[in-house]
């Protein structure tokens, strides 16, 4: 074999060879998906009146946290935007679906609904939270920032107006422990909103 043949085709095998060998390491991780859990059922309950029900309104967020990706803020004014740790489906509903779960656990006397389902259509109590913020620490942790009310409507008096700032902190590494913390946050905001109604419905 002609030596220039040679030379050439052991250069164009090693660059096959190196393109390889980088298409390898550069491999992305695997994508992690994460849901919201909701209060254990053992959760003390609240005791409550069962002749009223709750209309829970859709959770509003900034556009900054609507997003799949799990924010963690680096600064006061950064952020780290994760592609490999998700919501496993829209963080608005998760939230707002959790919020019922937990206040159907507080108040177990009292059907709470979200204000789209049949049973909410005409209800005695509205809750309606915005949230500020709900973004991780790189430490661990996270704050939950809401403003939150809760009004009678049919004519009734009575309307509460509520900010809570919750600061939970990770029981556990890594991002399984982040969502988790943000689950214990929303459970102490539903405590928080139980508490509320009940305090009105008396």
């Amino acid at each position: 074999m002609n030596p220039m043949v040679r030379r050439t085709h052991t250069v164009a095998t090693v660059l096959v060879l190196s393109l390889l060998l980088i298409g390898c390491s550069s491999v992305s991780p695997p994508v992690e998906y994460y849901t919201l859990a909701p209060m254990p059922r053992s959760a003390p309950v609240v005791a409550a009146q069962p002749h009223f029900t709750i209309a829970v309104r859709p959770v509003t967020l900034p556009d900054l946290l609507d997003r799949p990706q799990i924010i963690v803020r680096t600064g006061e004014t950064t952020v780290s935007v994760s592609d490999f740790h998700r919501w496993a489906g829209t963080l608005r509903k998760d939230f707002s679906r959790v919020l019922v779960e937990n206040l159907n656990i507080l108040l177990r006397d009292v059907p709470a609904a979200a204000a789209t389902d049949d049973i909410a259509l005409d209800p005695d109590v509205i809750v309606a939270v915005h949230v500020n913020r709900f973004d991780g620490r790189p430490e661990g942790g996270l704050v939950l920032s809401a403003l939150w009310s809760i009004k009678q409507p049919k004519g009734k008096p009575g309307m509460a107006v509520r900010k809570s700032l919750i600061d939970e902190k990770s029981e556990a590494p890594g991002y399984e422990g982040l969502v988790a913390a943000h689950s214990r946050a929303v459970a102490a905001l539903s405590r928080e909103i139980a508490a509320e109604i009940l305090g009105m419905k008396r």
